[in-house]
């Protein structure tokens, strides 16, 4: 065992907050943590040591926020974190701001997401009450499924507002079905047709199958894309979850570019520990692998948002936030501690 570092993880039974270490052992990197009341685990972080070890970043802590505006949505998608409630009422344009308010004057983005953010019909509104609020004035990036765009009526109450931003959901096309995939495009048709902001494409993979499909598409819209695989936080495909590794979706894409005589310039400044980023034929990739309880380290930065998702708890990274949210709301169940000081927004 040769150990790389001490960090802090979160026991997968009760989720406190908890000692570990970082350890390579038969060419994988491992977490070996111990919980006061469960004892001791070992996690498998990464099967390959060797592109563990070579992965580059920028270090930095989160540039951007995160603000939770509904828990409806109208996809039942086979992974989801949310777990939607669609009997939830939405939080008011004024408890919002409240948030957004007691956010440090920085200036930084935020992110609205759910669930979906487009089942609010007063979304507009609450972009436009964010961007009116005294201080340096902040990018808004409303990230959803779009498949309530391909109504006119609605998306057209979007044109023309100033610093405004979409990030779609669209998936591989058999991930939700072809009805949706259809109501998607159209959505992203219409975008196009008034000139909105389409800043990134996610596509969740269902197995490493679908990646040849998503990277074609996203060369053919030439948009930012962010192309990821499920982890067993929330909703999961029923059946035996298929665990997939960061170094297998990133060895097979930069084989597929090799294939088809594609560029892979990777960026070492723009990803993280679960983002890996590259440049292919100039468009920025992100390859994803979430953490989950049994795999986050706390010491690593392995997400780009503050979050406050966690109801009675202070605002931490999003997938820390993401994390306890499943416990906590989701399963229903007990938080025993809260966010360490050291891991805070400040």
């Amino acid at each position: 065992m040769n150990k790389i570092s001490d960090t802090i993880s979160l026991c997968e039974n009760c989720y406190r907050h908890i000692p570990a270490v970082k350890f390579e052992k038969d060419n994988a990197i491992w977490l070996g943590k111990t919980c006061p009341k469960h004892g001791y685990h070992e996690e498998l972080l990464e099967i390959d040591s060797v592109f563990y070890a070579n992965q580059q970043y920028e270090k930095r802590r989160p540039g951007s926020y995160w603000l939770d505006i509904t828990n409806r949505c109208n996809l039942e998608c086979p992974h989801c974190y949310q777990m939607p409630d669609n009997n939830s009422k939405d939080p008011s344009i004024d408890y919002l701001l409240a948030e957004v308010e007691s956010w440090p004057d920085n200036g930084y983005p935020v992110s609205l997401v759910g669930a979906e953010p487009t089942v609010r019909k007063d979304l507009a509104d609450l972009v436009l009450a964010i961007q009116a609020l005294p201080g340096k004035p902040r990018n808004v990036i409303v990230v959803t499924n779009g498949v309530y765009l391909a109504k006119w009526d609605y998306v057209k109450r979007f044109e023309g507002i100033p610093r405004l931003k979409w990030t779609f959901g669209l998936n591989h096309p058999e991930y939700n079905g072809g009805q949706i995939r259809d109501k998607q495009m159209e959505g992203l048709a219409n975008c196009f047709k008034l000139g909105l902001d389409v800043k990134t494409l996610t596509y969740t993979l269902a197995d490493l199958e679908q990646l040849a499909d998503v990277m074609h598409e996203v060369q053919k819209f030439k948009i930012n894309a962010r192309i990821q695989v499920g982890v067993e936080i929330g909703r999961v495909p029923e059946g035996d979850f298929k665990e997939l590794y960061l170094s297998e979706l990133v060895a097979d894409a930069e084989q597929f570019c090799k294939d088809n005589n594609w560029s892979w310039n990777p960026d070492y400044v723009g990803g993280n520990r679960t983002h890996y980023a590259v440049r292919i034929n100039g468009i920025e990739h992100k390859f994803i692998k979430w953490c989950d309880v049994r795999t986050i380290d706390l010491e690593e930065v392995q997400s780009e948002s503050w979050a406050s998702i966690v109801p009675g708890k202070p605002m931490s990274p999003l997938l820390h936030q993401v994390i306890l949210r499943d416990q906590a709301v989701n399963r229903g169940q007990m938080l025993f501690d809260t966010v360490p000081e050291k891991y805070r927004h400040e």
